[in-house]
């Protein structure tokens, strides 16, 4: 049996930052976005096969490991496998969960939006910071998905009765110390004497704070979803299916 840690969260919540803190160790695990194709390397054909990938790719020589998982990521895995990917893991092996949340949920729909609009993700991204045209419709959006996805996170847990830690991202910016002991606490290894100084750094910036005062006045002006279907619908692998079926297309883009 192996002991491992998924951190259930939403894009711009500061998993990486401490995800690379928690990876520097060599002790626990190599945490990643694993449940999806672009960064696993590979389509699976079968549940076996996925798992096999994730938990091999997931894992440092210790035999611990880490994984953070966004709802649409499970969502992919089991309509890939038919299966629930977490519920699958842990029948088999330890497996701990943190929900990891942002409270400036405003601010991460910004950075969401910024991100998707840009596809830089990271500040180790060759052009992170490259300028996107702002779009109320776009971070209204992004702040709808992310209120969506930590409900999800939380009625996940609540009915499978799955006991957990609860972070929040701007309790750690200060500290991260007490996530990376929570970390090492579930996977069974030592503390690291030091905490590791990440690659990664705050991409918040000056137009944050610009748009964030735009998208609060024009909120108040017009309500939070007036621009929401100005959007094209995305030519995407599921609406192509719907299309075929004559079910109404879907306008999520992330």
């Amino acid at each position: 049996m192996l002991k491992g840690v998924a951190v259930l969260t939403e894009g711009r919540s500061g998993s990486s930052w401490l995800g690379s803190l928690t990876n520097a160790t060599g002790t626990m695990g190599c945490s990643g976005e694993w449940l999806k194709s672009a960064y696993l390397g590979l389509e699976p054909r079968s549940y076996d096969v996925l798992e096999d990938a994730v938990i091999k790719e997931s894992s440092t020589e210790n035999g611990r490991f880490a994984i953070k998982v966004f709802p649409r990521h499970l969502i992919w895995s089991k309509g890939k496998c038919g299966k629930d990917f977490l519920f699958e893991v842990r029948r088999t092996n330890d497996l701990g969960f943190i929900l990891l949340e942002r409270r400036d949920r405003l601010r991460q729909a910004i950075s969401f939006y910024r991100a998707s609009a840009s596809l830089l993700w990271t500040s180790r991204h060759e052009g992170a910071g490259t300028p996107v045209p702002y779009s109320f419709a776009g971070i209204s959006r992004a702040f709808f998905q992310i209120e969506q996805s930590y409900a999800f996170w939380r009625a996940y847990l609540s009915l499978s009765q799955l006991p957990y830690r609860r972070f929040v991202y701007e309790d750690l910016q200060p500290d991260p110390r007490p996530y990376v002991e929570a970390v090492a606490e579930m996977l069974d290894v030592p503390v690291p004497a030091t905490v590791a100084v990440s690659q990664y750094t705050v991409q918040r910036d000056d137009l944050t704070e610009d748009w964030v005062e735009r998208f609060r006045r024009e909120a108040v002006e017009k309500g939070a979803i007036e621009a929401i279907e100005d959007a094209p619908v995305p030519r995407t692998l599921d609406n192509l299916a719907r299309f075929a079926t004559k079910r109404p297309l879907s306008r999520r883009r992330f």
